[in-house]
């Protein structure tokens, strides 16, 4: 599949690469692995031939001779030499449900200019009805340079539109939808949010942060259909990826309820453990709300276990919450919380068991987080709380060495550690060289003993594991492995993003017990690659393809070319 750039949206334009239909496989039928190295992920047993799996868990583990006994009446691959089985990869920042439903609207990625706005919008005008909103999103600052309400008003007219960019932290609204919310040159920026505005004061369309709610919270609930439609084909396009299980960052209800009706009718394969998300201004308040959804959004494949925190926004525009000014600035950027608030906040959630997965960019936000854990632990009193930090693109030297003894999860996107346009021209200008080095400092935190877990945020970035793990091994672009490097010096090696995708993903999810590794008894999610991404220039690990995909034992991705007999 081709790779799709950093910060680009993928829209689900990668679905429509065909995925190999998994051949007939019946219930309780054992399945068969063997002919390829079989990397378990397991200290105790790093290393097998062949591995059988029964009813849904890891029945036998080691020779072709070890497996023999399983071999009656079973679905057996015989894999080609040099293809490696590992267990299923698990991607702990995935927005899966939110961007499959919004691939379906319209789609702004890689518009650059006024006529590929056109492009993109006046089709979909052209079907919706004549009062619907004209929604959906893509859009990157990196490409198009200056969004503005004028843009899009000289192609919808007087139709409320609405585009979210591509990470998610601005929103870009025409002159109809900032009338409907009625923001003009009076209205106030709301706390933690900044509302755009020209030389004389009127707003230009561009929402930040908690702004983008004044306008996105008057759309319309989206169709069961669309989500159920959208549904399907992100975890097909997971699946294709060798992905088992995922963790979704920020979760809304009408997500839960997605993900719960397609668990009820059996369609749900992937395990998927939500975050809900809490804003300052609900507070500590909002914890009994996510108990709440905790209980009434349980079923075999969901769970909501955690409680978001966007700590600030970023770099970029200016919206990261950094220790020391941004350069040629008097501003540091602003936090979305007052540490009072996050501290609030963490220190309930963990009194009720519940994880918290904090968004920070900026190095001024994950001291904030680091704090707020600081002061749940003492509050509390130490316990297996597993606390998340997402993203981590810029962290002070300082900071780093309080990973560990807080027990905290560094969550990293390792595909976006590379000098890529929005590093080199957005970025490194905004933070100056000192700061610089210190982007994206994964392999300070492997030294240090952090745990790391590996993630996608997808649709922000591909969900290819494979990209991530190149990346994270080289610090350079994909399509340019001759090309400059970023911070050579956190590099991490591939065992330690194979890890990160595998046996810590699955102690993050809490879930170690029945996956992470190729253990004798733990559930049978299982991916096999068609190279030894250990054994090759990891200038090559992106090329690899998943040949199958196992998800309870069951065949739920096949190559093309690839079928069990």
């Amino acid at each position: 599949m081709k790779r799709i750039p950093r910060k680009a949206s993928l829209v689900l334009a990668c679905l429509a690469v065909p995925l190999g239909a998994a051949a007939a496989f019946a219930d309780g039928q054992a399945v068969v692995l063997r002919g390829a190295r079989v990397l378990t992920m397991d200290d105790a047993k790093p290393e097998a031939q062949a591995i059988a799996l029964v009813d849904g868990k890891i029945a036998a583990v080691g020779s072709d001779a070890d497996v023999e006994p399983f071999l009656k009446g079973a679905k057996v691959y015989d894999l080609p030499a040099g293809a490696l089985v590992l267990p299923g990869f698990q991607d702990d920042h995935n927005h899966l449900i939110w961007s499959a439903t919004q691939a379906e609207d319209i789609s702004l990625t890689d518009v650059a200019d006024s006529a590929g706005l056109r492009a993109a919008i006046e089709p979909a005008m052209a079907k919706l009805p004549k009062d619907a909103w004209l929604r959906g999103g893509g859009w990157s600052v990196a490409v198009y340079k200056e969004p503005s309400a004028k843009a899009l008003d000289e192609i919808t007219g007087d139709r409320p539109a609405y585009f979210d960019d591509v990470d998610g932290h601005s929103g870009w609204a025409n002159s109809a939808a900032l009338k409907l919310a009625g923001i003009d040159a009076n209205t106030k920026d709301p706390e933690g949010g900044r509302i755009e505005r020209d030389a004389e004061g009127n707003p230009t369309g561009m929402l930040r942060e908690n702004a983008m709610s004044l306008v996105s919270g008057l759309l319309p609930n989206y169709p069961d259909e669309q989500v159920d439609a959208g549904l399907a084909k992100g975890q097909a396009e997971a699946m294709s990826f060798g992905i088992t299980a995922i963790i979704d960052p920020s979760a809304e209800e009408w997500m839960l309820k997605g993900y719960q009706r397609a668990d009820a009718a059996d369609k749900l394969k992937l395990r998927v453990e939500a975050a809900v998300k809490i804003d300052a201004e609900e507070g500590a308040a909002g914890v009994g709300r996510v108990l709440k959804l905790k209980n009434e959004y349980a079923s075999p494949h969901l769970e909501v276990t955690s409680i978001k925190l966007f700590v600030d926004g970023v770099i970029e525009t200016g919206t990261a919450a950094l220790l020391e000014a941004y350069v040629g600035s008097n501003s540091a950027g602003d936090p979305l919380f007052t540490p009072e608030q996050l501290n609030g906040i963490a220190v309930a959630a963990d009194k009720a068991g519940l994880q918290l997965h904090s968004h920070a960019i900026g190095d001024r936000a994950v001291r904030m987080a680091l704090n707020a854990y600081e002061a749940a632990e003492k509050a509390n009193g130490k316990r297996d709380s597993r606390h998340q930090i997402t993203h981590l693109e810029l962290v002070d030297p300082a900071d780093i060495s309080r990973f560990k003894p807080l027990a905290v999860v560094a969550n990293i996107q390792a595909l976006w550690a590379y000098p890529d346009t929005y590093i080199v021209d957005l970025t490194q200008p905004k933070i100056g060289p000192k700061r610089s080095e210190w982007l994206y400092p994964f392999g300070a935190l492997k030294q240090a003993g952090a745990t790391i877990v590996g993630s996608s945020d997808w649709s922000v970035s591909s969900m290819n594991p494979l990209e991530a793990i190149q990346t994270g091994v080289t610090r350079q672009d994909i399509a340019d492995p001759t090309g400059k490097v970023l911070t050579p010096q956190h590099r991490l090696d591939v065992m330690d993003m194979l890890r990160a995708y595998t046996v810590n993903g699955a102690y993050a999810a809490f879930d170690e017990a029945e996956s992470g590794t190729l253990t004798v008894g733990k559930r049978a999610d299982v991916v096999v690659l068609d190279r030894d991404v250990t054994k090759i220039p990891a200038t090559e690990i992106s090329g690899g393809k998943v040949l199958v995909t196992l998800i309870d034992g069951e065949p739920v991705y096949e190559g093309e070319g690839v079928e069990g007999k």
